[in-house]
C-alpha cells in the first residue's frame, strides 16, 4: 500500500471518561498510522512516530500491539454509536426526520473521514483471522442495520405502503451509504463532495417513498424539517406559497389499491365532524354518520355522557341504524339477531350471549368533544385533532341550531376531485394561511357581491351582513364555512373506486326556522359548490382522467389551495405520486 498524506480529523475526538490525554493521544495516532499503513504493517514504533511521544509510553497503556489496534477500533466503534446511532433513535417516531438526519451524521466528516473509514475497511480485512475484530465491526453493522430496518417499517407503515419489503428497502439504503463510504477511503477529503454523496442517498430514499423527503438534506435535521415544511406547501409562519403539486395520474382517481390506501393512511386516522352535542338532548337521543372509514353512531346515554359507537351488528356486519337522527326508547337492538345493547354499546341480553359463548359489545370509536363538535376517528391517537378556535369568531357555538342534513348525494366521482372542486371554488381573497392539517381564509362574498342572491342575502342578515365569512378546509375532506347567519360543514366521503358522496350538515343562527331556510339557500348559491352542475363537472373530469388519460396543463396551474391539498395527500401518501399503481411497477 503507497503511503498516503496524513489526515488530522477536523476536531479531536472526544476522549471517553477515565482515559487520560495520552492514552488518547495514542489511539489517534494508532487511527492515522492504520490509515497509511494498514494494520499488518503498522507497528509501534510508526505510532509513537506520529504521535511525537517516546516507545516506552505505549507499554504503559497496552499490552502488546493487538491490544492498541483492538482499542482503536473500539473508540471508532463507541464514537459511531454516540454520534450516530444514539441521535438517530431519539427520532425513530418520526422517521423522515431520522432517516434525513442518518444521511448527514452516517456521511458527516467526523464519521466518514478517509482516515476513520478507511481503518473500517482495512479490520474488515483482517476480520476472517481476528475474531475480536470481526465482533467489533460486526456489533457495529448490526446495530446500524437494525435501526435501519425499524426506520424504514415505521415509514412503510406510516405511508401505507405495505407492498414494499422493509428489509429490502433498508439493505438498499445500506448498500448506498457502504458504497459511499468505499469511495471516501481512497479519496483525500479535499476531494470529496460530500453534498453530492448526500443528495445520491436521499434520491434513493425519495424513489422509494416519493414526496416525503426533501430534496436538500445538507443542513441536518432541523433544515431538514424546513425543506419538508416548504415541500409541503407550509411555511413556519403558516402562510403563503404552496407546493406546485402537479396532478394525480389517472389510476389515483380509480385504483381499489388506492381507495384501501387512502381509506388506511387518511380516514383511519382523520378527525370527522359528525354532528354538534345540542343534537344529543337527551338519553337515548342519537346521530348517525359515515366517515369514509366507519359507520357511526353517537348516543348520549341516562347519565348524560356521550358515546361514539361502530353502527355495525357483530354478526353480520349491516347497519343497526339507518336514520340520520332519533332515539332510542329502550337501547340499541339487532332485531334480526336477537341481540340488545345498552347505550354505552354493551351488549345486555344474557340469552343472546350464552348462545353466543362470548360477550359482542358494540366497539367503541374515539370521540372528542370540542366547543360542543362531536369529533369521531376510527383510529385512537393521542393527537388532539385540529384547534376551531375563531372559526365561529366571537359568536358562541351554544347560540347555533341544527338544520340538519343540507345535502346528501352520491357522485360518480373520487371524493379527491370533488375536494379540489371545492377549494377551486372557494372565495379565496388573499393568501389562506395553512398548516400541516388546516388551509384557513376569510372572505366577504356576500357583502360585495352584485348578483340577486347576494343583495338578498344582504337584505335578510341586516346588520350582521358585514361580518366575514370563514372557510377552513379539514384534511382529508371536510370544508367548514362560517357566515352571519351559521355555518355548514361539507364533506366529500369516499365510497368506492372513483365514487362518493357529497354531504352537508347545516346550523344556524336565525330564530325563525323560514328566516333561516332562506338564508342557508342563498348562502349555497352565493357558494354554488353543491350546485348540481359542480357535481357535473366531478363526474365529467373522472371519465376525462380514467377513459381518456386527460389531466390538467401546466399552463394553467391549479389555485393555491389545490396544490396544497395534493402536496399534503402526497407528504402522507408518497405513492400517488407514481405514474402506475404500486403492484405495477
Amino acid at each position: 500500500m503507497s503511503k498516503r498524506k496524513i489526515e488530522t480529523p477536523a476536531r479531536a475526538p472526544r476522549p471517553r471518561q477515565g482515559r487520560g490525554r495520552q492514552r488518547q493521544r495514542l489511539i489517534d495516532a494508532c487511527i492515522s498510522a492504520l490509515h497509511i499503513y494498514g494494520p499488518s504493517r503498522t507497528t509501534v514504533e510508526k505510532v509513537v512516530a506520529i504521535a511525537k511521544m517516546s516507545p516506552g509510553i505505549v507499554r504503559f497503556y497496552f499490552d502488546s500491539k493487538a491490544a492498541m489496534l483492538v482499542a482503536s477500533l473500539q473508540y471508532l466503534a463507541a464514537e459511531f454509536e454516540e454520534q450516530v446511532l444514539v441521535p438517530v433513535s431519539k427520532l425513530k417516531e418520526r422517521p423522515v426526520a431520522a432517516l434525513e438526519l442518518m444521511v448527514n451524521l452516517y456521511l458527516d466528516p467526523d464519521i466518514a473521514s478517509p482516515r476513520k473509514v478507511s481503518v473500517w475497511y482495512a479490520f474488515w480485512g483482517e476480520a476472517s483471522s481476528r475474531q475480536e475484530y470481526y465482533d467489533i465491526c460486526g456489533q457495529k453493522d448490526e446495530s446500524f442495520a437494525i435501526l435501519v430496518r425499524e426506520l424504514i417499517g415505521r415509514l412503510i407503515e406510516d405511508t401505507a405502503q405495505p407492498h414494499l419489503d422493509s428489509d429490502a428497502v433498508a439493505l438498499g439504503l445500506i448498500g448506498v451509504l457502504e458504497i459511499l463510504w468505499q469511495d471516501f477511503a481512497f479519496q483525500n477529503e479535499e476531494n470529496i463532495d460530500r453534498a453530492r454523496a448526500k443528495r445520491r442517498a436521499m434520491a434513493y430514499l425519495r424513489s422509494v417513498f416519493p414526496g416525503r423527503f426533501s430534496p436538500t438534506p445538507d443542513s441536518g435535521s432541523a433544515g431538514g424539517a424546513r425543506d419538508r415544511e416548504a415541500a409541503s406547501g407550509v411555511g413556519a409562519a403558516g402562510a403563503g406559497t404552496f407546493a406546485a403539486a402537479r396532478p394525480f395520474a389517472s389510476w389515483v382517481y380509480e385504483d381499489s389499491r388506492a381507495f384501501a390506501m387512502e381509506r388506511e393512511a387518511l380516514f383511519k386516522r382523520a378527525p370527522q365532524i359528525v354532528g354538534h352535542e345540542s343534537e344529543l338532548a337527551g338519553p337515548g337521543d342519537f346521530l348517525t354518520a359515515d366517515t369514509g372509514a366507519e359507520r357511526v353512531l353517537v348516543v348520549r346515554d341516562a347519565a348524560g355522557s356521550v358515546h361514539a359507537l361502530r353502527n355495525s351488528c357483530p354478526d353480520w356486519p349491516h347497519a343497526l341504524v339507518t336514520a340520520r337522527s332519533g332515539r332510542f326508547a329502550q337501547g340499541i337492538e339487532c332485531p334480526m339477531h336477537g341481540l340488545a345493547f345498552g347505550l354505552d354499546g354493551a351488549q345486555t341480553n344474557a340469552r343472546s350471549r350464552a348462545d353466543r359463548g362470548d360477550r359482542a359489545d358494540l366497539s367503541a370509536l374515539d370521540l372528542k368533544v370540542l366547543d360542543g363538535w362531536l369529533i369521531v376517528r376510527s383510529a385512537t391517537s393521542a393527537d388532539a385533532p385540529p384547534s376551531l378556535a375563531g372559526w365561529l369568531e366571537a359568536r358562541p357555538p351554544q347560540d347555533l341550531r341544527p338544520l340538519g342534513v343540507g345535502l346528501d348525494t352520491d357522485v360518480a366521482a373520487d371524493w379527491k376531485l370533488l375536494v379540489e372542486l371545492m377549494l377551486e371554488t372557494a372565495p379565496l381573497e388573499g393568501a389562506p394561511a395553512g398548516t400541516a392539517e388546516m388551509l384557513a381564509w376569510s372572505c366577504a362574498r356576500a357583502g360585495h357581491g352584485a348578483g340577486w342572491s347576494s343583495r338578498r342575502y344582504r337584505s335578510l342578515a341586516g346588520p350582521a351582513a358585514k361580518a366575514t365569512w370563514r372557510v377552513r378546509f379539514m384534511l382529508p375532506n371536510q370544508l367548514l364555512e362560517s357566515r352571519p347567519d351559521g355555518l355548514s360543514i361539507w364533506q366529500a366521503i369516499p365510497n368506492d373506486a372513483g365514487r362518493s358522496r357529497l354531504w352537508r350538515l347545516d346550523y344556524t343562527y336565525c330564530a325563525s326556522a323560514t328566516g333561516a331556510r332562506a338564508m342557508q339557500y342563498l348562502a349555497a348559491r352565493v357558494c354554488p359548490r353543491g350546485r348540481r352542475s359542480v357535481i357535473a363537472v366531478a363526474e365529467s373530469v373522472q371519465q376525462a382522467v380514467v377513459r381518456f388519460g386527460y389531466r390538467a396543463t401546466s399552463a394553467h396551474p391549479a389555485p393555491e389551495g389545490v396544490r396544497w391539498f395534493r402536496a399534503q395527500l402526497l407528504a402522507r401518501m408518497p405513492a400517488l405520486a407514481l405514474n402506475r399503481p404500486p403492484a405495477d411497477q
